[in-house]
């Protein structure tokens, strides 16, 4: 069996985690289930970076406790210059490395930040400026920090282990009407996450996670109910939340704590809740 790296005596220094799109949703749930793992002896700082500060620093206060420490990056905007956010992320994650007096036993990227295309359209009724803007929002913004953040990370020879996370979907995998966007930009951050893996020449110290997490009961997929325009789908996602078959964010931020602490999982891989 895998080592636990939340459990394990051979886990030594601190874990330092930033997840981006942290104030609600799945983001704020994946915060709040790595505030619970957080074990005495191994310090665990999460950056928290989205758009609202009152909800970021709302779900900082609810997972700060003596062994867990938050850092709060908010008014970071999708739509910025890709560059500068980047930055802006970056900067904030030296500074808490930096100030760290131990060494890292684990460094990730959670890459939860994301936005839903106009799901009243098809793919023929695409204009060239949504489709810029929705691929500046969902993947430059996703690209150009994960990028900077392996080369950040790739530099540090202290760190025992070095994660990325993308949080996928089944739609990367499967094509749905309705879904062109959406699915092809999910589609073009797996395949960039892939590449990533097999550029990984370390040992396996670093990995790579595409982690899909299933029809969450959340606001998006409320947004989705009332957006999509395939009558089939609307029936199925309806049906599931009437039934209390969307799966519940918490269930799936265990699943996918539980994968980064197992470590067992192939760098690369794409991984659904409903496969664990």
């Amino acid at each position: 069996m895998s080592t636990n790296i939340s459990q394990a005596s051979d886990i030594k220094g601190a874990q330092v985690y930033v997840v981006t799109g942290a104030n609600r949703g799945l983001g704020r749930a994946l915060c709040l289930e790595l505030s619970q793992r957080a074990i005495t002896g191994v310090p665990r700082h999460i950056l928290l970076v989205g758009r609202n500060q009152q909800e970021l620093e709302s779900t900082a206060s609810a997972i700060q406790t003596t062994h867990v420490h938050t850092h709060v990056l908010s008014s970071v905007e999708l739509d910025s210059d890709a560059n500068q956010v980047t930055t802006l992320i970056l900067d904030k994650l030296q500074a808490i490395v930096t100030a760290l007096p131990s060494t890292l036993s684990l460094l990730c990227l959670v890459n939860c930040a994301g936005t839903i295309s106009d799901l009243s359209k098809t793919v023929a009724q695409y204009t060239a400026s949504e489709v810029l803007s929705y691929t500046n929002v969902n993947f430059v913004s996703f690209a150009s920090l994960t990028s900077g953040f392996l080369k950040y990370s790739g530099q540090m020879s202290g760190v025992q282990r070095i994660a990325v996370v993308n949080i996928s979907s089944l739609l990367a995998v499967r094509a749905f009407a309705n879904w062109g966007l959406y699915a092809a930009i999910k589609a073009a951050r797996d395949q960039f996450v892939q590449v990533a893996a097999v550029e990984a020449q370390d040992g396996g110290r670093t990995k790579m996670l595409n982690y899909a997490p299933g029809p969450l009961d959340n606001q998006m997929q409320a947004e989705v109910r009332a957006q999509i325009s395939d009558p089939e789908q609307r029936k199925i996602y309806d049906d599931l939340h009437r039934q209390g078959k969307l799966v519940k964010v918490e269930d799936t931020a265990r699943v996918m704590c539980d994968l980064l602490d197992k470590w067992e999982f192939d760098s690369g891989a794409h991984i659904d809740y409903y496969d664990v």
